[in-house]
């Protein structure tokens, strides 16, 4: 156990030790697969009854949490049950801490993607799901770059596990890839970002779907952003092309193959791409003029 406050409390070792003995001596069944043991045990009922309430105090949560951490395996079975209350435990310590993306939530999401062959969130958490993608999202930035990379790792395994359950933070994209200065690496994250989506078929501008009938208006589930009607999905894309004028190369490069898979993506899920293409003719056009024939077969390749 690393050297924590949390770790340090007096009954974290004799708990650990508890739940490790009752499942080293067949007092708590091991089992991967939930539907075979659909029901939780009565110890676990009262721990997650605990765990779920809004009530207690979140110091409580995240002793519990370090808890589950260090006994992972004995909650593996019953993955659908916890996914829910840790996901809301998640949202609420990006909001109360500005700390961003710290260990602590780093290790509760690796546990909760270890659990994927077991659950994933359902329908019902689909908004609990979008807020958590748009904290990370907002958080992925660091100015220590091994930090940045593990953070966009985690996010890449996050989208592969759960991709059903997630659309596009389409204004927190936007954001991060609309930096001006094109002597600045600034938009790489972002670029990087949606390049995760795309991999996963997961177009970067998201459109709600259409109500059918007396249906209300399908919301985005967001909550920390919604897209202002001056967002088109052209003016999206035109941020992403203008990134193929950047001075650096890993920056106009990054650009491009983003929107050659982007150009894919649309194709696989038959929408028109003659806009696109359009849009992207007059970049390449403005390399020309520039004379940047380098750049130019650059970008032609990155696509």
């Amino acid at each position: 156990m690393e050297i924590d406050e949390l770790n340090l409390h007096p009954c974290m070792v004799p708990m650990v030790c508890l739940l490790k003995h009752m499942e080293t001596n067949g007092l708590i069944p091991i089992n991967d697969h939930i539907l075979q043991t659909p029901e939780m045990p009565p110890w676990m009922i009262f721990m997650y009854k605990k765990f779920s309430d809004p009530l207690i105090s979140f110091n409580i949560t995240l002793f519990l949490m370090r808890l589950i951490i260090h006994t992972h395996t004995i909650f593996k079975p019953y993955a659908r049950y916890w996914l829910t209350p840790i996901i809301h435990m998640c949202n609420q310590m990006f909001e109360n801490s500005s700390e961003g993306v710290n260990t602590f939530i780093i290790d509760t999401i690796v546990i909760l993607l270890s659990w994927h062959k077991q659950a994933i969130p359902s329908e019902l958490d689909s908004i609990a799901v979008q807020r958590l993608i748009e904290y990370l999202f907002s958080n992925c930035s660091h100015r220590n770059v091994i930090v940045m990379k593990s953070n966009l790792d985690l996010i890449k395994k996050l989208i592969e596990c759960w991709k059903e359950r997630i659309h596009s933070p389409t204004v927190i994209l936007y954001k991060l890839i609309s930096e001006p200065d094109l002597k600045s690496k600034q938009n790489a994250i972002g670029l990087s970002l949606i390049g995760i989506l795309l991999a996963n078929e997961i177009l970067p501008y998201y459109v709600p779907p259409t109500p059918t009938g007396n249906l209300p208006p399908v919301t985005t589930g967001s909550i920390l952003s919604t897209i202002p009607n001056d967002l088109t999905e052209d003016k999206f894309n035109d941020t992403i092309l203008r990134n193929m004028k950047n001075t650096y190369r890993n920056i106009y490069a990054a650009a491009a193959e983003v929107i050659g898979m982007l150009l894919n993506v649309k194709k696989l899920k038959n929408e028109s791409t003659q806009r696109l293409l359009e849009q992207l003719s007059l970049i390449l056009k403005w390399h020309n003029s520039q004379g940047l024939s380098d750049t130019y077969v650059t970008c032609i390749y990155s696509m």
